[in-house]
């Protein structure tokens, strides 16, 4: 059974789905612009594993209300918004799970948190040693729609081997967005700064690329953290949880992987 609740972080109400009841408690962080809305085909499976499923609507986006100053554009900010989350539902055992932009924030609280952290794994959010300090959007006359910019963009973030009807659903939820909530992360995404941080993650962390998509980038981020495991996963690209019908299986053996009782088996081994 799923619950919603609103929570006051900040001065501002945070949307978070809770499912499941497990000791072991998983947050679960959209990408750029979105909402919890991309984890509804994931939720059930993964509560099936055991964990107590938690997925939230970051400020601003989905149900969440904005910020109190406005769209963010700091990627540590959300990780903060997020650790604030897991102590709100006093999570002792806490796992995270996040995609593209969301994979950033999971990354960041590992490397300000790793204490606190049971594993991360973090899909198709490759860190660089060069940062950009804006992102601009050119606009003239002949600019498409958002909405077309929207739709088009992400149907080519998708994987060679996802079924048409698959793709078309998910480029076409993401047209649902405020483009000024996205131009916010986007800018976010280009002002941080983790590359340096990266070896302070020692929590047991695994980086998943789609092989249609980051992958050398991705790699990269996984050789920067001490002890991560790294996968690419064939035919798939940017939306690894919304393009795998059997997500809920891999995640499993990821998790596996890294559990403290297999840390022997770790080491930073690609798959």
């Amino acid at each position: 059974m799923h619950k919603a609740d609103y929570l006051s972080i900040d001065g501002r109400l945070g949307y978070v789905e809770i499912a499941g009841d497990g000791d072991d408690t998983l947050l679960c962080v959209h990408t750029a612009g979105q909402s919890g809305v991309q984890y509804r085909n994931n939720i059930d499976g993964l509560v099936a594993l055991g964990f107590r499923v938690v997925v939230v609507d970051l400020p601003g986006h989905g149900r969440s209300e904005p910020a109190v100053d406005g769209p963010i554009t700091s990627i540590p900010y959300y990780a903060d918004w997020c650790l604030r989350v897991l102590d709100e539902l006093s999570a002792e055992r806490r796992y995270l799970l996040g995609c593209s932009i969301g994979g950033r924030i999971v990354l960041e609280m590992a490397a300000k948190a790793s204490d606190s952290l049971e594993a991360v794994v973090a899909m198709e959010c490759p860190v660089s040693p060069v940062t950009r300090s804006k992102w601009r959007q050119p606009e003239d006359s002949s600019t498409p729609s958002v909405r077309d910019q929207t739709y088009f963009s992400n149907l080519a973030l998708i994987g060679s081997d996802v079924p048409a009807e698959t793709a078309e659903m998910i480029a076409t939820m993401h047209c649902r967005e405020d483009w000024h909530v996205t131009r916010s992360d986007l800018i976010g995404w280009g002002r941080h700064d983790l590359w340096s941080r990266l070896p302070d993650i020692t929590c047991p962390t695994y980086v998943i690329s789609g092989g249609d998509s980051f992958g050398e980038g991705l790699r990269a981020t996984a050789d920067r953290i001490p002890g991560a495991r790294f996968e690419s996963i064939k035919g798939i690209a940017h939306y690894p949880n919304q393009e795998m019908p059997d997500f809920a299986d891999a995640f499993k053996r990821w998790v596996e992987e890294l559990r403290p009782d297999t840390a022997a088996e770790r080491g930073g081994n690609d798959v």
